[in-house]
């Protein structure tokens, strides 16, 4: 039995026509494929709207479906039936087409079209967690332990504030939409390049550059990015850092030096999931492996806080730290608690 109402208006005629293209998307059984013949042989405007939601529908199933499923119009002249039916088939064949055709051209102007659309969001990590981002111009954002960025993203700009921890960039080409992290009291410029950013207090930050070259400059100052496509070391406009640069980063930028290759590579273990030490006091070490662990290290010895620590060490891996400590450095350890540890010196 057919249970669809009749409609006479042609706005009910167009609601109808978008049941039977939603109907047709699910399937037709064959109770609804009869009711779906007698409503088109009615009128031709009940084709005509059926055609319409197709083309609106966009999509291929249905209109496949619906070439194949247009009724054969009941006439008392057959040959006049026949023409119309033939004009009919081919009608539907060319929406068909027309309609595919649309869809693939429509298809390939999004994937070539740049996407500069205005994105906000904001990425975080908690203790021990590390993310790896495809931003939307599809530069990479890697977010180390107990980090925060917020990203804004404009038609003109791409603007990405480093509130807190670590994170490494690869920033996608753009001449025309510089990417700039605020961190600090200072901005770190680019347009195609790689660098690495960690806060080490409230407003200093540790900056390497791996790729390509970038500007820092005062955040509080106006100025503009022509000097990201020069080759002067230093300007009005703020300090050029170069692939293979790390300095401190406070306001100004102290301490800087050229790193080796190897050098770099370690300075960005975190993203294999190690941290690497070269000497370091026992005290700052454990301050950085502290970054991504709730555990906590007491040293009651001040003499045990200076000794030289080197070595690789898993990130979280805190048994296995105490027993390289332990092997390695003569340093023994008692869990006070769960997130408690004392470090001593083995006596013999």
């Amino acid at each position: 039995m057919n249970n669809i109402r009749q409609f006479s208006s042609k706005e009910d005629i167009q609601e109808l026509a978008c049941l039977w293209i939603s109907r047709l998307d699910r399937g037709l059984d064959d109770q609804e494929k009869v009711a779906l013949d007698e409503w088109l042989s009615e009128s031709n405007a009940h084709r005509q709207a059926l055609l319409d939601s197709a083309s609106l529908w966009d999509d291929m199933s249905v209109l496949n479906e619906l070439s194949g499923l247009f009724p054969q119009p009941q006439s008392r002249q057959a040959a006049k039936s026949k023409s119309k039916q033939a004009l009919w088939g081919i009608a539907a064949t060319f929406l068909v087409l027309t309609v595919a055709l649309s869809a693939i051209v429509q298809r390939t102007w999004f994937e070539s079209a740049p996407q500069i659309a205005a994105i906000s969001e904001k990425v975080q990590t908690g203790v021990g967690e590390q993310k790896n981002v495809i931003l939307a111009d599809g530069s990479k954002l890697h977010l180390n332990t107990n980090s925060i960025v917020t990203v804004d993203f404009s038609a003109n700009e791409r603007n990405i504030v480093l509130l807190k921890g670590e994170a490494h960039f690869e920033v996608a080409h753009d001449k025309l939409r510089p990417f700039s992290v605020t961190a600090g009291n200072n901005t770190v410029t680019a347009v195609g390049t790689a660098f690495n950013m960690q806060y080490v207090d409230d407003n200093a930050f540790e900056l390497v550059v791996t790729e390509g070259k970038v500007l820092v400059k005062d955040r509080f100052r106006a100025t503009s990015n022509d000097s990201l496509f020069g080759k002067k070391p230093i300007t009005e406009e703020g300090l050029l850092m170069f692939a293979g640069e790390k300095a401190t980063v406070q306001g100004k930028v102290e301490e800087r030096e050229n790193l080796s290759q190897n050098d770099i590579d370690d300075d960005l273990a975190w993203q294999q999931g190690m941290i690497v030490f070269k000497g370091e006091p026992l005290e700052e070490v454990l301050a950085e492996i502290g970054r991504y662990t709730p555990v906590r290290f007491n040293i009651s010895d001040d003499s045990l806080k200076k000794r030289r620590v080197a070595g690789y060490f898993k990130v979280g891996d805190i048994d296995g730290l105490l027993s390289a400590l332990k092997s390695s450095f003569n340093i023994d350890h008692q869990r006070v608690t769960e997130t408690s540890i004392e470090l001593k010196v083995v006596r013999s």
